[in-house]
């Protein structure tokens, strides 16, 4: 897949979840600053090793277990940059995004999950690559609309709140 849709499946969740707290408890889950931490987690495996072949992805230590369990404690070291109240929820996220990246890639060719222990790739071609420019146009479009759903959503909240002061 592209990293247009590496960056936006986590990004489209977060909004996402963003929306449903708006919606029933007219409150925000993550700061504002967490979508570009997200999208660059979702790219991260891509960044730490980049690729043009399928076969340069298996090669690859970052489209590895290895690499979600070594990103483990270095989301939980990164937790000690960001405010409190919200940093433990943003490292889950950022960990969700790389792990949901190589989940990406493992349907669209596979991945050496158990590499250097086993370099067999599994996975398969379940999103051919002709298809990947529309996945990423399609989650473009959810990106945006979750971004309009959510500000929308806090503006109402905003005068809901004025009304019950008032």
């Amino acid at each position: 897949m592209f990293d247009g849709f590496h960056a936006l499946l986590p990004v489209t969740g977060c909004l996402a979840i963003e929306v449903v707290s708006l919606k029933w408890r007219s409150a925000r889950v993550f700061p504002d600053w967490t979508l570009p931490v997200v999208a660059l987690f979702g790219v991260l495996p891509d960044l730490c090793s980049p690729h043009i072949s399928l076969q340069d992805r298996y090669d690859s230590w970052s489209h590895t277990l290895l690499f979600l369990v070594v990103m483990l404690p270095f989301c939980a070291g990164m937790t000690w940059w960001f405010p409190k109240g919200t940093r433990v929820r943003v490292a889950v996220a950022a960990w969700i995004a790389a792990a949901l990246h190589l989940v990406a890639d493992a349907f669209s060719g596979g991945i050496p999950w158990l590499h250097p222990w086993s370099d067999k790739p599994i996975g398969d071609y379940h999103v051919q690559p002709e298809n990947w420019l529309f996945f990423d146009a399609g989650f473009i479009v959810l990106a945006l609309l979750g971004w309009w759903l959510r500000n929308r959503l806090e503006v109402r909240a905003f005068e809901r709140s004025l009304k019950d002061d008032s």
